[in-house]
């Protein structure tokens, strides 16, 4: 499997990598699939829950 590359409008090669940063990657994700911010929300305060448990048990 190789790099994906391109050419810009210089004629110049880039790297998707250059392009497709976490931040973009992130809003992607995002906006293909609408439940995953969703999931992903639910499972922060999951976590942060047990931590707090965790926390006011010791």
């Amino acid at each position: 499997m190789g790099l994906v590359s391109f050419k810009d409008k210089d004629g110049n090669f880039g790297s998707a990598a250059d392009v497709w940063n976490s931040e973009r990657l992130e809003q992607l994700f995002n906006e293909l699939n609408p439940n995953r911010k969703l999931r992903l929300e639910r499972e922060k305060l999951a976590k942060e829950e047990v931590q707090e448990e965790t926390q006011n048990e010791e």
